[in-house]
C-alpha cells in the first residue's frame, strides 16, 4: 500500500478537521491487551543481528533509514504506538489554518517496502540486562537496542492538570493540537494565555511561534485577543533568538512575562497559578507542560528523566548495546525534528560499527530552523556543534519573507528525506 492508499484507508475529513481526528477517537481502544500477552515472545529468538527501535518519530526512522543501507543482513524491527506518522513541525501550522495534517502524514509502508519490520504497538517497559523490549503484543529480544521515544508531557507537575486535562490544550501532542484548532475557531474574544515550559523543551521557538499566529489569526477575523506569554524561563528560546522575539512582542503588543513557572491551573475559575503566586485569568490558554522523556526510562535505569548518552555515540553510558536520540536523549542538542532526524543518522553510524560494520564516522550534529513570526514571514536560526557537543557556531536571522518558503522547502526536506514523498 502506498502512501495516497494509505491515506484513504485511514479515512477523509471528518466534520471540516482532518483524517488524523479519525484515529484519534480509536486509539482508547487501542492497546487494551490482556497482560498475560506481556509474557509471550512477539517474534522467535533473533538469528542473527537484530535491532529493535523504540519510537517512529523523525529519529527513530532516520535510525532505520541509515541502518539498513549501512548493515543491509541486520533486522532492524521499528516499535511504534501510532499507525502513520504525523509531522510535529506541522501541529503549530494545523492549529491556525495553515496547514492540513493530511500534508503532513506519512505511511510507514517506505520502511517495509526496505525490508524493516514495523509493529503497531505500546511499549511498557525496557529491560537491559536481559536484552528485551516488553510491550503490549509481548516480549522482544534484542542485539542493539535504540530508544527515540521522544517527550512526554509531564502533566503531573500541574497541579489540578493530570485529573482534568481537559482544561488545556496544546499543539506539542496530536490529540492537543486538534483540540486547540477547535477552540480557536470559536474563540468570541478575550484574554488568551500561551504558557512556556523552563528548558530544555521540544521545539524552542514554537510557543512564541503559537503567541504570534493566534496574533494574527485574530486580528484577521475581528476577534479581540489580549495575547499573554508567561514563561518560566528569563528570556525567549532559544537564547540567540530571545532579542529578536522580544521586538516582534513589542510590535505586535504581546506581553511578555518572564520567570513565571505555571505550577497550577484551575480550570473552573479560568486561572493559572505560577510559582510567585500569583494568579493569571486567561479565556482561552495554551499550556505546555514540563517537558519530560517517557517513564520507562527511569524504569529501567538508564537515566533521569532523559537517557544519559554519550553526545557523540548516543550510546548509552551504562548499557554499551543500547543508543538514545532525539528528545528522550540527555545531549546539549535543541530538542527539534532537525537535530532529531540526525542524530539518529549519526547514531546509526556509531551502531553499525560497534555491529561490526565498516562505516565512516559521520559529521557533528547542527540545526536549521525558520519560526513564524507570521503566516507569512520567519527568522532564521543555525547552531552548528563541535563533535564533542560544544556549541561551534550559531546564527539568528530577522523575519523575511524568503524564510517563510525556506520553512516549507525544510520540512519537506525532512519528510522526503525519511519516507521518499
Amino acid at each position: 500500500m502506498k502512501r495516497r492508499d494509505a491515506l484513504k484507508t485511514i479515512g477523509g475529513t471528518i466534520a471540516g478537521l482532518t483524517v488524523a481526528e479519525k484515529f484519534i477517537g480509536n486509539t482508547k481502544e487501542a492497546f487494551a491487551d490482556d497482560k498475560s500477552k506481556y509474557h509471550k515472545e512477539m517474534l522467535p529468538a533473533p538469528g542473527g543481528k537484530r535491532v529493535v527501535i523504540i519510537g517512529g518519530g523523525f529519529s527513530g526512522v532516520s535510525f532505520a533509514n541509515t541502518l539498513r543501507e549501512l548493515a543491509p543482513d541486520a533486522e532492524i524491527i521499528l516499535l511504534e504506538r501510532y499507525p502513520f506518522f504525523v509531522s510535529g513541525p506541522s501541529h503549530i501550522d494545523y492549529s491556525v489554518g495553515i496547514k492540513r495534517l493530511e500534508d503532513a502524514t506519512r505511511s510507514y509502508y517506505s520502511l517495509r517496502e526496505k525490508g524493516i519490520k514495523v509493529i503497531k504497538t505500546e511499549v511498557g517497559g525496557i529491560l537491559p540486562e536481559e536484552n528485551k523490549v516488553v510491550a503490549s503484543k509481548g516480549s522482544l529480544t534484542y542485539n542493539h537496542l535504540l530508544i527515540s521515544t521522544g517527550i512526554r508531557m509531564a502533566d503531573e507537575e500541574i497541579l489540578q492538570l493530570s485529573e482534568n486535562p481537559a482544561y488545556n490544550a496544546h499543539t506539542w501532542e496530536l490529540e492537543g493540537t486538534i483540540e486547540l484548532r477547535r477552540r480557536i475557531e470559536t474563540f468570541k474574544g478575550g484574554k488568551v494565555v500561551v504558557s512556556v515550559p523552563s528548558a530544555p523543551f521540544k521545539c524552542p521557538p514554537g510557543p512564541y511561534e503559537t503567541a504570534c499566529l493566534l496574533d494574527e489569526f485574530f486580528k484577521k477575523k475581528g476577534v479581540t485577543a489580549d495575547i499573554s506569554v508567561v514563561d518560566s524561563n528569563d528570556k525567549p528560546q532559544p537564547p540567540p533568538l530571545a532579542q529578536k522575539w522580544l521586538t516582534v512582542f513589542e510590535k505586535k503588543n504581546i506581553k511578555y512575562m518572564p520567570n513565571n513557572k505555571v505550577v497550577e491551573i484551575d480550570g473552573a475559575n479560568k486561572q493559572l497559578v505560577t510559582d510567585k503566586g500569583d494568579k493569571i485569568t486567561y479565556d482561552l490558554v495554551t499550556l505546555i507542560p514540563p517537558n519530560k522523556a517517557s517513564t520507562i526510562i527511569k524504569e529501567s535505569g538508564l537515566g533521569d528523566p532523559f537517557v544519559d548518552v554519550d553526545p557523540i555515540t548516543f550510546k548509552s553510558k551504562k548499557f554499551g548495546n543500547i543508543f538514545a536520540t532525539g528528545d528522550c536523549a540527555k545531549v546539549p542538542y535543541t530538542k527539534s525534528a532537525y537535530t532529531a532526524m540526525y542524530q539518529g543518522k549519526n547514531a546509526a553510524y556509531y551502531a553499525a560499527i560497534a555491529m561490526g560494520y565498516s562505516a565512516k564516522e559521520p559529521a557533528p550534529i547542527h540545526n536549521i530552523c525558520y519560526p513564524y513570526t507570521s503566516a507569512a514571514e520567519s527568522m532564521l536560526i543555525r547552531v552548528d556543534w563541535e563533535k564533542d557537543g560544544k556549541v561551534g557556531k550559531t546564527a539568528a536571522d530577522d523575519p523575511k519573507t524568503d524564510y517563510r518558503d525556506s520553512r516549507s522547502a525544510w520540512e519537506s526536506t525532512l519528510l522526503k528525506s525519511l519516507f521518499g514523498s
